[in-house]
This record gives structure tokens, sequence and C-alpha cells, in this order.
């Protein structure tokens, strides 16, 4: 079969037009031809759309909730679903897209807690100031112009120009660029910019352009990408989106298994991601352009000036970009393919940069830390900093304890929890999720929501509050239990619920709780974190009490309240001031090393230095573990 276009999206086409249905994909107006029998989550995924699908399509987590028509065609509800779902909802509409079979022409309707787009993104980091010195050199070269005297080749002329200077170039080995030469020269009087790097021929343009350099944090749940201006440094336009490979699961577990148990799973992850980061520089070369304020100069930008770019992502990301094999990442004992730094050219990924452009991979440490935790490193780590740790919190969060000039690290299946995953009221930082909770009397909780909207759902940072909140007003004891006592504490069909927000005031007329299960799960999440951080000291001879410094990065690291999870244990009890909360320092990291000869260097330095404590099979992780997911 082959692929046809229809609203921007490929889509299978089919030899006879029974065998095919189009489906209308509401808020986001799309629509996408597909065979009749694929289920909704398969035409979403098909079309770039992100439905949540935590367990990436495995029909065990109940997250892909869409809302049909009363008339719409498609598959009898099944079993799982009418388990999942309360008849009142399914009554409604409401299906789960990973179940839901498309048999003829549909309307599918996303409600905002299903769809993964438009989340908060984080772009700041602290950053200290270093100096600029970047692998690419630009040269303004102004020739001779070939005469019937002289006719040496116009390569020649170039090389010659450079070998006077005392720079030997190899020969051009990208047949685009000997293309370019000659017209541009002509074009120019014979007056060039010629970028390079080492001894590397890597572009070519006319001397008014200035080189741009991409740097780009791939994270598991969203993409940070910079513009800068390589000359200066300076950032001329930055943006995010969602990582799209999110509709092939929400976790890196899901999407190797979806890459495992389908033939072309890698090729569809590796092409999505491609895709997006393709379509994010357009929209970054827009907004420099868009933005004169932010621009060094007065000439307009252009995707043909980005002649480099540093890209960091976690090990299976890194991999997942690269094309590279990832099942032996799904089992132990989880060795990347490479963990090396790697320099290449952008058109082997597809990646549409200015001709010759090159991309670095910074250096990956273990199957579960990767290239994204030494660009945390690298813009955090300072001298001042001993028996500190730098703790980067996400679905798996990564743990390093500086200690006497040594790195030891290790990796915690923290879960998306802290992500609002696998919580019965749980939502991304979208508009209207619940961000930040207070227990103002005893039967009434104060709430702030993104955008301050009407609340639909808790994320991460809000369910952390609401937990601590219920911890300092003995509503939750150490184990977890509920009060029963307690006005917000209801009885419900599965067991006790905490009531946040009744239905007349939420934006879907629905009341917003945290049940018994959801508690649980902060659990499993907060104690991961605290048994990693904990045998990190242990095994260095440590207490908590002798931290000196805690970083913590990320997007769930920005907007956390300290005080809140140090009073649910996921942090050490240490003095506020000890902690620094410094945003998307990966990208920061990523920024620094496209930047800096001497910082891209220091990351190897890093990466090679780094111990790596394997909890796994660590013969203690489970006594620390059962501990850990104890309240303070």
């Amino acid at each position: 079969m082959g692929w046809s276009l229809s609203n921007d999206v490929k889509i299978m086409s089919c030899p006879s037009e029974k065998e095919i249905a189009v489906v209308d994909f509401q808020p986001v107006g799309r629509k996408i031809t597909i065979p009749t029998g694929t289920t909704i989550l398969k035409a979403a995924q098909n079309a770039g759309i992100g439905i949540s699908a935590i367990c990436g399509g495995e029909s065990s987590c109940g997250s892909c909730r869409v809302i049909l028509s009363e008339k719409a065609s498609v598959s009898p509800l099944t079993s799982l679903e009418i388990e999942k779902i309360k008849m009142d909802d399914r009554n409604s509409g409401i299906r789960l897209a990973c179940q839901t079979k498309i048999l003829d022409d549909i309307k599918v309707v996303i409600p905002p807690n299903s769809l993964t787009t438009d989340q908060r993104m984080q772009f700041e980091g602290d950053e200290a100031s270093f100096a600029i010195n970047p692998t690419i050199k630009t040269h303004t070269v102004q020739l001779e112009s070939a005469t019937s005297f002289d006719q040496g080749s116009d390569w020649l002329r170039l090389s010659s120009y450079f070998k006077q200077k005392g720079i030997i170039l190899r020969n051009p080995t990208n047949l685009a660029i000997i293309r370019r030469l000659s017209p541009l020269l002509r074009e120019n009087s014979w007056k060039i910019s010629v970028v390079i790097k080492e001894d590397r021929f890597i572009h070519i343009s006319n001397p008014q352009l200035f080189p741009l350099g991409l740097a780009v944090d791939i994270g598991t749940t969203k993409i940070a990408a910079y513009l800068v201006d390589l000359n200066t440094g300076k950032i001329l336009a930055r943006n995010g989106i969602m990582n799209p490979q999110i509709a092939f699961g929400e976790d890196i577990m899901a999407r190797i298994s979806y890459a495992m148990k389908d033939d072309q799973g890698a090729e569809q992850l590796q092409t999505c991601l491609i895709n997006s980061l393709n379509v994010l520089v357009k929209d970054l070369i827009n907004d420099a352009n868009g933005n004169q304020k932010n621009l060094c100069r007065e000439e307009i930008c252009s995707q043909d000036q980005i002649v480099e770019a540093v890209i960091v992502g976690n090990t299976a990301i890194h991999h997942f970009f690269l094309g590279l094999p990832v099942s032996q990442l799904g089992v132990a004992p989880y060795v990347p393919s490479v963990s090396s730094s790697l320099d290449f050219e952008a058109k082997e990924v597809n990646l549409e940069l200015a001709i010759g452009a090159e991309i670095h991979l910074l250096p990956n440490i273990a199957g579960f830390i990767g290239a994204d935790h030494v660009a945390m490193l690298l813009a955090s780590i300072q001298e001042k900093h001993d028996k500190a740790l730098y703790i980067d919190i996400g679905t798996n969060t990564e743990i390093t304890l500086l200690v006497n000039g040594r790195m030891i690290a290790c990796s915690t299946a923290s879960g998306p929890a802290f992500e609002g995953a696998h919580i019965s009221n749980g939502m991304r930082a979208i508009e209207g999720a619940i961000e930040k909770v207070k227990l103002i009397t005893e039967n009434r909780f104060e709430i702030l929501t993104i955008k301050q909207a009407k609340p639909i759902g808790i994320c991460g940072s809000g369910v952390l509050d609401i937990i601590a909140e219920l911890l300092k007003a003995g509503i939750l004891d150490s184990r977890g239990a509920l009060d029963r006592n307690s006005p917000l504490v209801r009885q419900n069909d599965k067991g006790l619920e905490v009531l946040i927000v009744p239905d007349e005031k939420t934006g879907h007329g629905a009341d917003i709780v945290l049940t018994r299960k959801d508690i649980s799960e902060i659990q499993l999440a907060k104690g991961a974190i605290r048994a990693g951080i904990e045998l990190l000291l242990a095994e260095n001879h440590l207490k908590s009490d002798d931290v000196n410094h805690v970083v913590i990065a990320g997007a769930f690291g920005t907007y956390l309240d300290v005080a809140n999870a140090i009073t649910i244990g996921m942090l050490p009890d240490l003095s506020l001031d000890k902690f620094s909360q410094v945003g998307n320092a990966a990208g920061v990291g990523a920024k620094m090393a496209l930047l800096s000869q001497n910082k891209r260097e220091l990351s190897k330095k890093i990466a090679g230095d780094i111990q790596y404590l394997e909890l796994a099979n660590h013969r203690d992780f489970t006594l620390f573990f059962t501990k850990a997911i104890m309240f303070q």
C-alpha cells in the first residue's frame, strides 16, 4: 500500500472506497483517511495527533478517552470499556480510542484531558557566564576572479586562500556545496562567507548571512529548542512542542515495546520525531524574523543559516532519533548501542538545516542516563559545590551525587505520576490543570489553575501539594491511609477519596477527586526518587544531613513546592536555602555545548568520570524503597 496526503497528514490509501473512512478530529480540526477497522488511537497516531495513551495502547490504563456522537459508526463497546468507563459517561458517548474501531466516516472529539498538546513548556534555566568559542568558524573570503590567464578551479582558489592562512581543508564531500560554489562566487563579486569546522568544509553563503546554531532538548514529554547566533551567543528565538512520540506511549518503556512489537514501529517513532523537529525549526525561524528586537542584525534569518545543532535527550530518545535499535534497552542489562558523543551531517537523519550542517550529540552514560543528564550537569555543576545532589525529575529521575570531586549517578523509575498520569483526575500541565493547592479550612481547598481557567484536572505539582496539605492537616497518615472522619473524605464504589473541587465549580461538570489509589501512585513515585537519593548517600557513607546543596532540574522540578516535597518525604529534610530550582538545565547545557568547544570537551569528561550505580540489581534497593514509600 502507498501513502497519500490529506490536510498535511500522510494517510494510508486503499484500493476500494468501501474499505476507507474519513475521521474528523476536533478540536484540532484535522481530517485523515484510514482503512476501516483501524482503531481511533491508531488513526490519531497516523495523523500526528497526541491522544494520551499512558500504556502505549496496551488497553490497560483507560486514559485515551474520546467522545463520539450517538450515531457514530464504530465497533461495539468492549468489556474493557465497560469496566473502565462509568455508565453515565458511556451514555454521553465516551469511548476508549485504543478499543474503538472505525467502520465509517466519523467525527471524534478529543477532550482537553485526553489531548497531549498545548502543554506549558519550560525554556528558561539558570546559566553561568562562559566564553563563546564554537567549533564552527566563519570566514569572510574575498577571492581573485578567474581570468583567461588564471583558469584554476573555483575550489582550488578557495582552498589556496585557506592554505595561505595555515588551514588545510579536506576536499568537500557534499556535492550540494560544490554545486553552489561557482554561482555564489559570481553573484557576490567573488566575496563569500565560508563556514569550516576543524579541517572540514561545512557551508558557504553570501557574505551578509551570519551562522546560526540550534540547541535542542528532546524530553520524553516535551521538546525545547533554541535558535542561537553563533557569533554572539544571543538566543534569537526559543520554542517548544510536545514530543509527538507520546501518541505511541507515555513513557520510554512503552515506546520501546511499541518499537519491538511493530515491524515499522521504530521507523514511525523516528519519523514523527524528525518531522516535528523540522516544523519546530521553521517556527523558530519565523519567530526570530517576527521579533526584530531580538535580532543582532538587520538581515532576515533563514534555515539555510543553521550550520550546526547540538541535541540532547535520554538514551532511548537518542536511539530513536538516530534510528538505532532499542530492543536491548528494554531488557537487562539495558545496554546502549553507543554511548560516546557523535558528529554527523544533518541530512543523514533528514533534519532540514543548512546544506552541510552538522549535528553533535553529547555522550550517554548508561541505558537510563543519557545526554540530557550530562547537559544538565554541564550547566549546573559549580566548583563551590561538594556533597551536592543533582536531580532531574521526570518519568525516569536521574540523580548524581558529587562528593570529594567524584560523581556517582543512578536512575530511578519514578513513573509518570508527577506529570498527572496514573492519577484518576490527573492531567498534563495545560490550561485548566490545578497546579497549586492550599487547605484553607477543614472542608475547603483553595486552588490555582494554569491560566486561571476552570479546573478540569490536576497536574503533578498540584497532586504533590494536595498530599502535603492532607499530611499537615492529619487527614492522611504516614502509611497513606485517609481519615474517614474528615469532611473532605468520602466513600466511593472502590474505596475512599478526597473531594478537591465539587462538580459545580469545575470546567467539565464532574467532581475532581484524589483517590487512595492516586495516593499510592505518588508513594511509589516519590519512594523511588528518595530511595535513589538515600542509596547514593549510603554507598558513600553519607547521611541526608551531610548534603550541602540540592539542584533540582526539569519542568516538574521548576514548579514543585520544595517545602511540600520535603513534607511528603520525596526530598531530604534540609534547610530550604540548600535547594536550587534551575529550570531546563538540559537545554542550557545543550546551548553551552553549541557555543563552546571547552564546554563540549567538559561534557565528555563528565560522562567519562561518572560512576554509574545500577539500582535494579542492588542488594539494598528494596529495603530503601520500602522505607521511602512511607510519608514522613
